[in-house]
């Protein structure tokens, strides 16, 4: 349907992780590749690109596989840019930005902290958790088990991904009017050598979430709706409900309910009436009695889906602390908000939009511009400017300002 509305755009049918012989003509007669598959599949696609001089671009996090194939890109000569999408991609680039700028002038980044969040725009978040989804409902969930690691005025602070539901705050640096909260997201210590920012004390990344959200999804979680690899069985949901209380020793939902929330009243009571609200105390059946992660999704994207005429919403915000050798101090925000339209969500446009620009960035290649080979990544300056400058003219501009004082202040979990 997408390519049909293209000029130059045919669709084609085609299995990837069985036809390899397929997916190596259309390589072959590509003058650049963009993979928006599900990053394990990059590595089979990224193999054909180097066995016809194809470059490659993805939206995904370098994976050690990638990562490993440097040196035969170089000899193939072949570039692959990775991580040129919302988060990670606008992220990187208009961090850097900042980073390299307060460095040229002499100052040394203190306090990193760069937060992002898909939602539904404030008034199509109207149902129990506020949420809606924008991309992959497995996706989402499985990024509410991730373990997480931050730093935090120099202690480093380890969040199990059991606990990282349970850990989450309100966010208070942007957009205090919606009410917001903020979870640690993966590993933000890789990016002091990342971004080159290893004189940082607090170096923080999160994921944004309507407030509550965070703490109904965990109690969720200690029921059991989580847990991947466990069945749901055969039955209705009311059924599924009972016996996973059971399995925990519980005889009613209330009280089941009660426990999974450490016993505060009024978090049970929230969880319970979401679960009514998703149909999930009802005699609708399970979808799949094999697996209760499976089935839960298929009701929350049933459920949590957008209407026709809403619009998803998506916020990025960075805090990024310097200090300078005469005392100074600067504080730096950039912020972007971007609702979607009628015609295209604002995660569409986000990760389809930085795809592009880096796409056309590649094509360049060889005219005089850009010149690189091999794993590449969007934060550096011969990258991340032009892709800047192409985003603005397509409407994506981050807001920026700076505050200069005598006294530097670190920044804390939440800001």
């Amino acid at each position: 349907a997408v390519a049909a509305e293209a000029n130059r755009g045919v669709g084609v049918v085609l299995d990837v992780a069985e036809d390899a012989d397929g997916l190596g003509r259309l390589v072959k007669d590509a003058d650049v590749v963009v993979s928006l598959l599900p990053a394990p599949m990059h590595p089979a696609v990224a193999e054909r690109c180097l066995e016809h001089g194809t470059d490659l671009v993805t939206a995904s996090y370098v994976s050690p596989e990638l990562h490993a194939l440097q040196e035969r890109c170089e000899q193939a000569g072949i570039s692959i840019l990775n991580e040129v999408g919302l988060d990670p991609g606008m992220d990187h680039m208009s961090a850097k930005k900042i980073i390299d700028d307060v460095q040229g002038r002499g100052g040394e980044i203190t306090s990193f902290s760069s937060v992002c969040g898909g939602l539904p725009a404030p008034e199509a978040a109207n149902n129990p958790l506020m949420y809606k989804f924008s991309w992959s409902p497995m996706g989402v969930l499985r990024a509410s088990k991730n373990d997480a690691v931050y730093m935090q005025e120099g202690d480093v602070i380890n969040v199990d991904g059991a606990d990282l539901l349970s850990s989450a705050r309100p966010f208070v640096g942007n957009w205090p009017s919606m009410h917001l909260e903020v979870l640690p997201n993966r590993d933000s210590l890789v990016y002091a050598d990342k971004y080159g920012i290893q004189s940082a004390k607090s170096i923080f990344r999160g994921t944004l979430r309507y407030g509550g959200f965070s703490n109904v999804m965990h109690v969720f979680k200690n029921m059991g709706l989580l847990e991947e690899g466990a069945e749901a069985g055969q039955g209705t949901w009311a059924d599924a409900l009972q016996r996973l209380g059971h399995k925990r020793g519980y005889t009613d939902l209330k009280s089941f309910a009660s426990a999974c929330a450490g016993g505060d009243p009024a978090l049970a009571a929230n969880a319970v009436g979401c679960l009514k609200w998703l149909g999930i105390t009802s005699e609708t059946e399970v979808s799949d009695p094999a697996d209760i992660v499976k089935s839960f999704c298929s009701v929350l994207e049933d459920r949590l889906c957008f209407e026709e005429g809403e619009r998803d919403m998506v916020l990025m915000h960075h805090d990024i602390r310097a200090s300078f050798g005469d005392g100074r101090h600067e504080t730096h925000k950039s912020s972007l908000q971007l609702f979607g339209t009628d015609k295209m969500s604002a995660m569409c446009k986000t990760v389809g939009c930085t795809a592009a620009v880096g796409t056309d960035l590649l094509l360049s290649q060889g005219r005089g511009g850009f010149e690189r080979k091999g794993i590449l990544l969007p934060t550096s300056r011969d990258i991340y400017q032009p892709c800047l400058a192409a985003l603005e003219a397509e409407g994506l501009r981050f807001e920026e300002e700076m505050v200069v004082d005598d006294e530097g202040e670190d920044l804390k979990f939440g800001a």
